[in-house]
């Protein structure tokens, strides 16, 4: 038995219209199916938003953070802004920062919590008693300081051919 009129019955029925429904016929009927064709904007909000939900971040805290550094000390900038002082808590355990914030909102019908944690490491020559930490207009800034800037030296060259010809 052959599969061809099988795969083929497709274009039977097309050939089987009226001609003047098959010119008439809308070519791109399929993709007016789509969701994304019959209303792109709102399409393109609820992927937005699917996106936002999945996020490495939560409200409040960015998945992004920013961390500059120079020979002299580094800096680390999280966006804190829905969190209060008191909501933050900053530790350091060996060579480790820890920034830890935790919140909970009741209201009318239930409550949500928020929580966040943060672990950086420090670089050698960064001691954990050096770091500070401020809150400015919603962005947590730790500093943490080297305990001696590196400074840039000569080091002389000993010619130890000499010592061994004078022997």
């Amino acid at each position: 038995m052959s599969l061809i009129p099988y795969w083929a019955r497709h274009l039977r029925n097309l050939a089987c219209r009226d001609p003047v429904m098959r010119v008439l016929e809308d070519p791109f009927t399929a993709l007016s199916r789509d969701p994304f064709f019959r209303d792109p904007l709102k399409y393109m909000k609820q992927m937005s938003a699917l996106d936002h939900d999945h996020s490495h971040g939560i409200d409040g805290v960015l998945s992004e953070t920013e961390v500059k550094a120079d020979g002299k000390k580094v800096e680390v900038h999280l966006d804190v802004q829905n969190f209060t002082p008191d909501q933050i808590q900053v530790k350091t355990v060996g060579n480790e920062i820890t920034v830890e914030g935790k919140k909970e909102v009741k209201k009318e019908g239930g409550w949500s919590r928020s929580h966040f944690e943060r672990r950086f490491l420090l670089p050698e020559g960064f001691p954990p008693e050096r770091v500070e930490c401020h809150l400015d207009k919603g962005r947590l800034v730790l500093v943490a300081f080297r305990t001696q800037p590196v400074e840039e030296r000569t080091v002389p060259i000993q010619d130890k051919t000499k010592d061994a010809a004078k022997s």
